[in-house]
């Protein structure tokens, strides 16, 4: 009798655990975004080549992310983006949320 209900229980159960990793995940990504947009602004703000900065942030930042630099006024501003999609065979299915992650820093003076 005990195994039918956990039978039924086991599918609910492993949609959970998948939800869980997905959340473990998306979390390290926007964090790996954050840390990418802060390292390309402070590589910015030392006066490096834009392909270098560039290349500083794609290290950094999860795979398949894009990187906007973006010079005014003195400024610069690093936006590092990344979709996170679920993990598992119910990945496609499901709209992957997209972690940010945005830095701003005095550029050299030239």
């Amino acid at each position: 009798m005990v195994t039918a209900e956990i039978a039924t229980a086991l599918p609910a159960l492993a949609l959970v655990l998948v939800a869980a990793v997905w959340a473990v995940l998306f979390a390290a990504s926007q964090l790996r975004c954050v840390d990418a947009a802060r390292e390309a602004a402070r590589a910015v703000a030392r006066g490096e080549e834009p392909a270098v900065v560039r290349q500083v942030a794609q290290e950094v930042a999860p795979e398949g992310a894009t990187v906007d630099v973006e010079q005014v006024d003195g400024t610069v501003r690093v936006r590092v983006s990344a979709d996170v999609s679920m993990p598992g065979p119910v990945g496609d299915a499901v709209p992957a949320p997209t972690a940010h992650g945005e830095a701003v820093a005095w550029a050299e003076p030239e």
